[in-house]
């Protein structure tokens, strides 16, 4: 069990740390066979549609298209670019990557068909170019490590966690959903999150979604310090 301080809030171990969890993630992410990978990245794609067909027909659009803020992959993350393509053709959605204007502040989302001219951006990763800023109706969000609650282990830029924190001060309702391959998953009281970590609404994984009212837990292997 986490230690507590006198105002009763828990503190942090050092093993219980994003710092100290991230290798233990990462190795088990790199572990997967590339036949592991694609079956999962085409579960979790599936889950995904279903989710977001869920909330195109629940939420009220009066003709707006709702705006899809996706990733483009980098290293071992799950690879979600077939999907993307085959969303641009749905004229409900309007999709949008992330770009990074300035290093330690929110991300900016751009508009992303599949003829939008990429540059390499911060970090080296894909960005859209000559789009104006879009605000996101729904963020998937890249995750190394999640617990069932909805906390967020990242890469440690911090760069999620501002941008919900300003999207949801600013008083959008953005869904928040988490992409992560199932062996991300952390045992209960293994990570205790930071006060500026922002919680995610659910996390979609190869193995289902998690939380949410119809989540199954059964078969999940959480992975320990």
């Amino acid at each position: 069990m986490a230690a507590r301080i006198a105002s009763g809030k828990p503190t942090k171990p050092r093993e219980a740390t994003a710092a100290a969890l991230r290798p233990r993630l990462r190795a088990l992410r790199a572990a997967m066979s590339a036949t592991e990978r694609a079956v999962a990245d085409a579960r979790i794609a599936g889950l995904l549609q279903g989710r977001i067909h869920d909330y195109l027909a629940a939420a009220p659009r009066g003709g707006r298209r709702v705006v899809l803020s996706a990733f483009w992959p980098i290293g071992d993350e799950p690879d979600l670019r077939p999907a993307l393509r085959a969303w641009a053709r749905d004229d409900r959605l309007e999709l949008t990557l992330p770009v990074i204007l300035t290093k330690a502040a929110p991300l900016e989302f751009r508009a992303w068909t599949p003829d939008t001219p990429m540059a390499p951006g911060a970090y080296g990763i894909p960005e859209p170019q000559s789009t104006g800023p879009r605000t996101p109706d729904i963020v998937l969000v890249p995750t190394l490590g999640y617990t069932v609650d909805g906390d967020r282990i990242g890469y440690g830029g911090g760069y999620y966690d501002r941008t919900l924190a300003a999207l949801r001060q600013g008083g959008h309702e953005t869904l928040a959903l988490g992409i992560a391959y199932a062996c991300g998953r952390l045992a209960p009281d293994v990570h205790v999150p930071e006060p500026h970590d922002m919680r995610l609404d659910a996390i979609i994984t190869e193995e289902g979604c998690i939380p949410g009212p119809h989540t199954t837990d059964q078969g999940a292997t959480p992975a320990t310090p």
